[in-house]
C-alpha cells in the first residue's frame, strides 16, 4: 500500500508540473534575437506594355506618347520598364518607392522618367494591390514635366514571377507647341506586363 501511494503522489506531481509548464508565460526573446523592425525589404522589377488615351489637344501637341492630334485619340503604343522597393509588414501595407523609364514603340520617339511614391498590400495568399504617385519627366525631344497616379495589382503565379497590369492618370503641362503656345495635356493609359517579385527577410 505504501509504494502504491507513493507512485500515486509522484505521478500526481508530474502531472501537476507539467500543467505548470504549458500555463507559464514565455520568456521575451532577447533584443539580439528579436526579429528587426521593418526588417523585411519588397522588391519587385516590371516590364509591361501600354496604350495611352488622350482626352484633348487643343494645340496640336506632341505628347509624351503619341503624335500630334487636335482631338481625343489614342497615342502610340509604349514600353515601361520599372524597378520599386518596399518596406513594411510582410502580409500588410508597405510603404516604398518605384522609378519607370517608358519609352514610345512608335510614333515621335520620346522617353519619359517617373519616379514615384509607392503603396502596397498584399491580398493572401499570391495577389498585390497598389497604388503610386509621381512626377513624369519627358526626357526628349521637349522637355516636360507632369503628374502622374497609377492604381493596379500583380497576381504571382508561380515563386516570385507574375502578371501585372495598372490603369495610369497623366496630366502634363508646360511643354511648348507648335506655335511656342503652353497646354495641359491629361492621358489615361492601360498598362500589362510580367513582374518579378523578390521578398528580402531578416
Amino acid at each position: 500500500m505504501p509504494e502504491r501511494f507513493v507512485a500515486g503522489l509522484s505521478l500526481a506531481l508530474l502531472s501537476v508540473a507539467a500543467v505548470a509548464r504549458a500555463e507559464a508565460p514565455e520568456a521575451p526573446l532577447p533584443a539580439a534575437l528579436a526579429p528587426a523592425a521593418g526588417g523585411y525589404l519588397h522588391w519587385t522589377g516590371a516590364l509591361a506594355v501600354g496604350r495611352g488615351l488622350r482626352f484633348n489637344n487643343p494645340y496640336r501637341l506632341a505628347t509624351p506618347l503619341g503624335d500630334d492630334a487636335e482631338s481625343v485619340s489614342l497615342t502610340a503604343t509604349y514600353v515601361d520598364v520599372a524597378l520599386g522597393a518596399t518596406a513594411g509588414e510582410p502580409d500588410g501595407w508597405q510603404h516604398g518607392g518605384s522609378l519607370h523609364f517608358a519609352v514610345a514603340a512608335q510614333g515621335i520617339p520620346q522617353e519619359v522618367l517617373t519616379p514615384s511614391y509607392l503603396l502596397m498590400h498584399r491580398v493572401p495568399p499570391r495577389f498585390w494591390v497598389f497604388a503610386r504617385a509621381g512626377l513624369p519627366v519627358v526626357l526628349g525631344p521637349d522637355p516636360n514635366l507632369g503628374y502622374e497616379l497609377a492604381v493596379g495589382g500583380s497576381a504571382m503565379v508561380s515563386a516570385g514571377l507574375g502578371v501585372t497590369g495598372e490603369l495610369v492618370g497623366d496630366l502634363f503641362y508646360g511643354a511648348a507647341t507648335q506655335d511656342q503656345a503652353y497646354s495641359v495635356i491629361p492621358m489615361l493609359s492601360l498598362q500589362i506586363g510580367v513582374v518579378v517579385d523578390l521578398e528580402v527577410l531578416p
